[in-house]
């Protein structure tokens, strides 16, 4: 059922008309095998320090610098994705996204080149800049990892990569802008 609820985006309503159970009940039992699962699992969604550790995070720099980037110190991604939803009946502008027109959820996700996500924050509103949505998640830890754990192993401070949203706007108010990237060629050039 939980699997179901997550790969799909029917109404509550529609999941009644095919399961035959009423919508108070599948949402409970969906809500709590979730609060279950991360309660049971949490400790695996979490940064892990012993696997990204300085040498592994320098490797990641010299894999993307040899798929052309200009420096070595960008280990990571950051980027945000849509997950649409049903049009809600209440509330409707909160989770439109006028760029994408449609309505969606919007998480943000630090990957590494190898694919493996370092940090996710999110569900927010759909209408949300990615950029906004960046300020909002800054009590999530990302700063914290960031200035705990990128750095390498030769005490070099280490780098995410943002496209052009993340440039400027609200990020640029604290030290978050300094290790959120969205030129690697503009830092090159300062040198």
């Amino acid at each position: 059922m939980l699997l179901h609820r997550l790969a799909t985006c029917h109404r509550l309503y529609d999941i009644e008309m095919q399961m035959g159970w009423e919508r108070t009940r599948f949402s409970r039992i969906t809500r709590i095998t979730a609060m279950f699962l991360y309660d049971r699992w949490k400790h695996l969604l979490r940064f892990d320090p012993k696997r990204l550790n300085p040498s592994k995070l320098a490797e990641y720099g010299q894999i993307i610098q040899e798929k052309g980037c200009p420096m070595d110190c960008i280990v990571a991604f950051i980027d945000g994705t849509l997950q649409e939803t049903t049009r809600p009946s209440r509330n409707q502008r909160i989770v439109y996204n006028g760029w994408k027109r449609k309505h969606c959820l919007k998480y943000h996700a630090v990957t590494a080149p190898d694919g493996l996500v370092i940090h996710m924050y999110g569900p927010v509103e759909g209408r949300r800049h990615d950029a906004t949505v960046l300020k909002h998640g800054r009590g999530c830890g990302l700063e914290d990892i960031l200035a705990r754990h990128f750095w390498a192993p030769d005490g070099r401070r280490l780098f995410i990569y943002g496209d052009p949203a993340y440039a400027g706007g609200p990020i640029g108010d604290d030290d978050m802008d300094s290790w959120c990237l969205t030129s690697p060629w503009a830092e090159v050039d300062n040198d």
